[in-house]
């Protein structure tokens, strides 16, 4: 009696875990937006301090992550609207 109330409670468990990791998935990716925004923001300013491959580098993976087109006009839009509009 006692083994099949451990299982019960231990897929209880398991289940209550999965819903809280599914749960967190958009958060993650937010927070990645985020950062990659960040990264920009501190690129672009600064355009003697990085090599133009890695500002180009910066911005494809913002244009991935966001289905954007990949130009800095574009990101820089999106990166400054996705700060103004954060809580």
């Amino acid at each position: 009696m006692t083994n099949s109330l451990n299982k019960a409670f231990t897929g209880v468990i398991a289940l209550a875990l999965i819903g809280i990791a599914v749960g967190l998935i958009p958060f993650s990716r937010e927070k990645e937006l985020s950062n990659l925004c960040r990264e920009f923001i501190t690129i672009y300013p600064n355009q003697s301090y990085y090599s133009f491959k890695e500002k180009n580098e910066k911005i494809k993976v913002i244009a991935d992550k966001t289905g954007l087109k990949a130009e800095t006009n574009n990101i820089s839009h999106f990166c400054n609207s996705f700060y103004f509009n954060q809580r």
